[in-house]
C-alpha cells in the first residue's frame, strides 16, 4: 500500500467534487449491490421483519403508537418504515431502508478511513472488506433498524472526527452541531448506539488532557455542550426501556450474565468474546485454546498500532487512536451491560454487528503504517493480494450461506387456507396475527374498531379485490391456551357483537411438542366440553400436532369427526 509521506492537516468541506476515492468508492459500492439484492429480492423475511412490516402499515396512529412501544425499539425506523410502504408490499420494499443504508456504509466507512490511513490504497481497502462482508450483506437485508443505526453512527463519526481534528476550538462548531444531529437519530434508531455515544464521550474527556491546546475547563464545558444535548433528547426513550418496559427473551437469555448460573464471571466473558471473535470472523475459532492464542495475538497488534500512531498531534495519528480507543471501549461497555443484564453480549449478529466497522478500521490501521516501509511496486502488490483476498473470501461466505425462498410458516397455512378457504372472521392471538399477516401482507388492512366490552381485541377488515374477512386480534395474549375458559368468552362475544354465523380460530403453536395419541384424544374433548359450556359449537376441526384450527359458531352442534 503506497503511503502519503505528507500527513496534513485533513481541510474542511469544501464544494462538492468527486475524487479518485470517490470513483473507486462508487465501483465498490456497484459491487457490494450484486450479493444484497440478490438475497433481498430471493431470501424470506423473518417473522421480526413482518412484525416491523405489520405494525408500519397500520392505518391509525393509536394503533402504531401502541404497537412499536411493544417492539423494544426506539420509534424512528418504524417511520421509515412506514413511509417505505409507499414503495409497494414487496420483499425488496420492505428492505429498501436496510439495503440503501448498508449501502451508503460502504461509502461512509472509506470516507472515514481517509482521515485516519496514509495510504491511498487502504480506504478502498477498507470499503471493499465492508462491502464483501457476509455479516454486513445479512443485515443489510433484514427488516429491521440495525443497519440504518450502524450507518447513522460512521455519519456521527465522521463528524466527531472532523471536530477534534480542528486546530481552533471555535472551528469545531459545525461538525459538533451534524454529529449531535446524527447521534441523536441513531439513538433514535437503536439502542445500541448509545453505547456509541458514551465511547465517544470518554474519548473527548480524555483527549483534552493529551493535548493541551486550550484551558481544560474550557474543552470539558464544549464536550459537555456537545454530548449533554445528545443525551437530552434521547433521554425520554431511554430511560422508558430501563424502567421496565422491555422483557428480556428466552433465546437471549445466554448472553446475559447470570449470578446464580453455572459460568463464573470470567467464564461468561471469554464466551462471550469468543462468541463476538466467531460472528466477525471469516474462520471462527476452532478450540479454546485456538482463541487464546488468536487473543494474544490481537493484542499484540493493538499494542503495536497504537505505538506507532502514539503522535496524536498529527490529526490521522488522532482519528486512528480514538478509533482504537473507541473499539476497546464498545466492546467494554458491551461486557459490562450483559452482567447487569441490560444488552446481550456476544448474541445475535444483529445485535453487535455495529462493532463490525470499528473493527474493520483497526484491522487496517497497523498495514496502513506498516506500509510506508515497504517499495511502491510491493505495497501495490500488497494491496492487490488483499483484494483478492477479500473477494475470495466474501465469495466462499455467500455461496455457503443457507438460501431459503419459501415464505415462513407455508405449511401451515396451507392447512388453514384448504380447511377454510374462506372464512367470514378470524380469531388470532399476538403470535398469530403475524403468522396470519406472513401470508395477506398484501391484502389492505383496515382498523374497524374494538370489542366494546373485550378492549384488548382489534378488529380489521382484510380485504383484496372482492374477497374480505374479519380478522380479531387478541392482544392480551401472545399464545391462546384453547384449554382457558375466558378464551371461549372473547369468542361468543366477538360472534355476538358482529352477528357472525362463523369465526375461525388460527392457533399455530410456537416450538411445542406434539401430542401423544392419549394425550390428544383429552385435549380434543377437553375443549368440545368447554366450548359447549360457553355456548359454542364447533363445526370442524384440525389439530396437527400442536397446532389447533377450529370453526365455531354460535349453539350446540353434533362434534366433529376426529382429524
Amino acid at each position: 500500500m503506497q503511503p502519503r509521506l505528507s500527513d496534513s492537516r485533513l481541510s474542511s468541506p469544501a464544494k462538492f467534487r468527486l475524487d479518485r476515492l470517490d470513483f473507486l468508492l462508487l465501483g465498490i459500492v456497484l459491487l457490494a449491490a450484486i450479493p444484497r439484492l440478490y438475497l433481498a429480492a430471493t431470501q424470506y423475511v423473518e417473522y421480526d421483519g413482518y412484525w416491523h412490516v405489520f405494525v408500519a402499515q397500520q392505518d391509525r396512529w393509536r394503533n402504531f403508537v401502541w404497537d412499536y412501544k411493544h417492539l423494544d425499539h426506539p420509534p424512528l425506523y418504524m417511520f421509515v418504515l412506514r413511509w417505505t410502504l409507499w414503495l409497494g408490499k414487496s420483499h425488496l420494499a420492505y428492505r429498501a431502508i436496510p439495503l440503501l443504508a448498508g449501502l451508503a456504509s460502504v461509502v461512509a466507512l472509506g470516507k472515514v478511513a481517509a482521515k485516519m490511513t496514509h495510504s491511498k490504497l487502504t480506504p478502498p481497502l477498507v470499503a471493499l472488506a465492508l462491502a464483501l462482508a457476509l455479516p454486513a450483506i445479512v443485515i443489510s437485508c433484514e427488516v429491521r433498524a440495525y443497519m440504518l443505526a450502524s450507518f447513522l453512527m460512521l455519519i456521527a463519526y465522521t463528524f466527531f472526527l472532523d471536530a477534534i481534528d480542528r486546530e481552533e476550538p471555535a472551528g469545531s462548531l459545525r461538525p459538533r452541531v451534524f454529529f449531535a444531529v446524527s447521534a441523536v437519530l441513531a439513538c433514535l434508531t437503536e439502542y445500541c448506539a448509545v453505547f456509541f455515544v458514551c465511547a465517544l464521550f470518554g474519548i473527548g474527556v480524555v483527549l483534552p488532557l493529551l493535548r493541551r491546546r486550550e484551558p481544560l475547563l474550557k474543552a470539558w464545558a464544549r464536550e459537555a455542550a456537545t454530548f449533554g444535548a445528545v443525551f437530552a433528547v434521547v433521554a425520554l426513550p431511554y430511560v422508558k426501556q430501563l424502567s421496565g418496559s422491555a422483557i428480556t427473551k428466552g433465546h437471549l437469555l445466554a448472553y446475559y450474565y447470570d449470578p446464580s448460573g453455572q459460568d463464573s464471571r470470567s467464564e461468561f466473558l471469554f464466551r462471550g468474546l469468543r462468541n463476538t471473535f466467531d460472528l466477525f470472523s471469516p474462520w471462527p475459532a476452532p478450540s479454546r485454546s485456538a482463541f487464546l492464542v488468536i487473543a494474544c495475538g490481537l493484542l499484540l497488534a493493538v499494542s503495536g498500532t497504537l505505538w506507532l500512531v502514539r503522535r496524536i498531534g498529527e490529526p490521522k495519528n488522532a482519528a486512528a487512536a480514538a478509533t482504537i480507543a473507541a473499539t476497546v471501549i464498545l466492546l467494554i461497555e458491551l461486557m459490562v451491560a450483559s452482567m447487569v443484564r441490560l444488552y446481550p453480549f456476544g448474541g445475535l449478529m444483529r445485535q453487535q454487528y455495529f462493532l463490525l466497522p470499528f473493527l474493520l478500521l483497526c484491522a487496517f490501521l497497523l498495514p496502513d503504517r506498516l506500509a510506508a516501509a515497504i517499495p511502491r511496486p510491493a505495497a501495490y502488490a500488497l494491496a492487490a493480494v488483499l483484494a483478492l483476498a477479500i473477494a475470495a473470501v466474501g465469495y466462499s461466505k455467500f455461496e455457503a450461506f443457507p438460501k431459503v425462498t419459501e415464505t415462513l410458516m407455508t405449511d401451515q397455512m396451507a392447512r388453514f387456507n384448504n380447511r377454510f378457504p374462506a372464512p367470514e372472521a378470524v380469531y388470532v392471538d399476538q403470535y398469530n396475527v403475524i403468522a396470519f399477516f406472513v401470508h395477506h401482507d398484501t391484502w389492505k388492512w383496515k382498523f374497524i374498531g374494538r370489542l366494546t366490552s373485550v378492549p384488548n381485541v382489534d378488529i380489521y377488515r382484510v380485504s383484496r379485490g372482492t374477497e374480505q374477512m374479519l380478522v380479531f386480534r387478541d392482544k392480551g395474549r401472545w399464545l391462546a391456551d384453547p384449554l382457558d375458559p375466558t378464551f371461549y368468552d372473547n369468542l361468543s362475544e366477538c360472534l355476538r357483537s358482529k352477528g357472525l354465523g362463523s369465526i375461525t380460530l388460527l392457533r399455530l403453536a410456537q416450538d411445542e411438542s406434539p401430542w401423544a395419541a392419549p394425550e390428544l384424544k383429552a385435549y380434543r374433548q377437553s375443549i368440545l366440553e368447554l366450548a359447549g359450556a360457553h355456548g359454542l359449537c364447533i363445526q370442524d376441526q384440525l389439530i396437527h400436532d400442536r397446532d389447533v384450527y377450529e370453526e365455531f359458531r354460535a349453539g350446540n352442534c353434533t362434534p366433529p369427526p376426529e382429524r
